[in-house]
């Protein structure tokens, strides 16, 4: 699945922008109460794609391995719809979600469609072969996947990042509802 990795390994580093550019260092999200359910969102993308950084280029998955890599699939495209969602509302008292990060969050779209197109392309027959799950790199360099098993890593240490990041902000009360209160007590005459 060599073209899959390729696209796989763009997908990364746009990722990885993403999160250190947007998630880190423009908005800090890790810090602030309202974005507790976009983290607990982005929680479960870094062992997603720890999973994908490994497998794809790494290993056949043959019959219901093939099926499984599908569901991996899914599951990271209902990640982005919940996240998509969730963005908006959690970014709100930090400025909103930037254009840079729109644009972005589109190139990143059309990039996972691109990958599982491709490897619906380069790796569809494998459905229907019997259930078998074996290694064999995908003709692509050694070093581009030594790089893809770090980005594994570093990914899953971000969303173990995240989930830490909600846990320890699980207690701590929303921004948006501690001002929706304030402005409800003004509005009733300070009761």
């Amino acid at each position: 699945m060599a073209v899959a990795t390729y696209i796989l390994f763009v997908l990364g580093c746009l990722g990885a922008t993403d999160i250190a550019l947007y998630h880190s260092f423009s908005h800090g999200i890790r810090q602030h109460p309202d974005s507790r359910a976009e983290l607990i969102v982005h929680s479960l993308r870094g062992p997603t794609y720890a999973v994908l950084f490994v497998v794809i280029p790494n290993f056949v998955m043959q019959g219901v391995f093939f099926w499984c890599l599908l569901l991996l699939f899914v599951f990271d495209l209902l990640i982005s719809i919940v996240d998509f969602a969730l963005e908006r509302e959690s970014r709100r008292l930090l400025g909103g979600l930037p254009s840079g990060e729109y644009v972005l969050h589109i190139m990143l779209a059309m990039l996972f469609g691109a990958l599982v197109t491709a490897v619906c392309l380069e790796a569809g027959a494998w459905r229907s072969l019997p259930t078998h799950f074996y290694y064999q790199p995908a003709d692509v360099p050694a070093l581009l996947r030594g790089v893809l098993v770090v980005m594994a890593v570093l990914v899953l240490i971000s969303g173990i990042q995240d989930a830490l990041a909600a846990w320890r902000l699980y207690n701590m009360p929303e921004r948006a509802t501690s001002l929706k209160e304030k402005d409800q007590r003004l509005q009733s005459g300070g009761r």
